[in-house]
């Protein structure tokens, strides 16, 4: 059985998507065997292609994004506030 997950993030506008890419490009040497990631950003939206030939590889990878996007979320929203963007 595989498993395909598509997780687009829309972001406020095209520099925000533009340094959300940057920060989520996958930084692993070796994702889990039967793993696929592919990442395109256009505009302000940053989209994933998910494969996996096991359902719960595919969601944990998911959830990770997310904590991620969450992270660079609170990141960027505290530097835009200290007027460094």
């Amino acid at each position: 059985m595989k498993t395909k997950v598509e997780l687009s993030i829309g972001c406020s506008g095209t520099r925000a998507g533009k340094a959300l890419a940057r920060v989520l490009v996958p930084d692993n040497a070796a994702v889990p065997r039967g793993l696929n990631i592919v990442m395109g950003a256009k505009q302000g939206t940053v989209h994933f292609d998910i494969t996996s030939s096991s359902a719960s590889s595919a969601l944990s990878t998911v959830m990770a994004i997310l904590r991620d996007v969450s992270l660079f979320e609170q990141v960027w929203l505290l530097s835009r506030a200290s007027g460094a963007w």
